[in-house]
């Protein structure tokens, strides 16, 4: 096959999806051996990724032939981020106060999530259930703590679509847990909703970047 793919040049589309087939196929087999199922997963997701990757750029290229719309196309850092059209998210599970988890998405090129589309309150939900464990709560990007009552996310923009929980007074600004009142929010993983919380209090953390865009 290699042979034939060298003799005839770019594969094209249809050419890509029958060789990812073939690949896939043969990875089938192989995960049936001692390697085990976690090395399938791995290199199945590998494959996608590349499938993936080529099948964008060559359907970039068509539609420029085309005069048609031309889709932008984009990928994450790596396997442990999810992509959300523009944008790429991680769920870290190990927890600290907000400031250490800002400080920790910073080290990464990133800054806490900063969560204004249903798609990623979706994607943020799916991830976070099957991660499960107990803490279900995470940091994001948003705080009062510059102006009582008046949020904002890290980049300094307004709230503007909110998802507080419905049926309470969230945020409320509770200071059962300490006189500095409750100036970080989280958002439940399992539910997509928001609570304001101490900005001491400890929390896994969603870290978001700018996905790469594929040329």
């Amino acid at each position: 096959m290699m042979n034939l793919i060298k003799k005839k040049g770019a594969l094209g589309i249809r050419g890509h999806a029958v060789l990812f087939v073939f690949i896939s196929l043969m990875v089938s087999v192989a995960a049936d051996s001692a390697e085990g199922q976690e090395s399938y997963l791995k290199l199945r997701l590998d494959l996608l990724k590349k499938s993936y990757s080529k099948l964008c750029s060559e359907y970039t290229n068509l539609a420029q032939n085309c005069s048609v719309p031309v889709p932008n196309c984009y990928e994450c850092p790596d396997d442990k981020w999810l992509l959300v059209g523009d944008q790429c998210l991680l769920l870290e599970t190990d927890r600290n106060d907000w400031l250490n988890s800002s400080k920790k998405c910073e080290e990464m090129g990133a800054h806490l999530a900063i969560l204004t589309t249903t798609e990623q309150h979706e994607a943020v939900e799916k991830e976070g259930r099957m991660l499960g464990g107990l803490y279900t709560f995470y940091w994001m990007g948003l705080t009062d703590i510059e102006k009582e009552g008046e949020w904002k996310w890290v980049d300094n923009s307004i709230v503007k679509n909110t998802h507080w929980k419905v049926g309470t007074s969230e945020p409320d600004n509770n200071q059962s847990g300490g006189e500095e009142g409750e100036d970080c929010a989280v958002v439940d993983s399992y539910t997509q909703s928001w609570y304001d919380v101490p900005c001491s209090y400890l929390y896994p953390r969603i870290c978001q970047v700018n996905a790469k865009l594929l040329k």
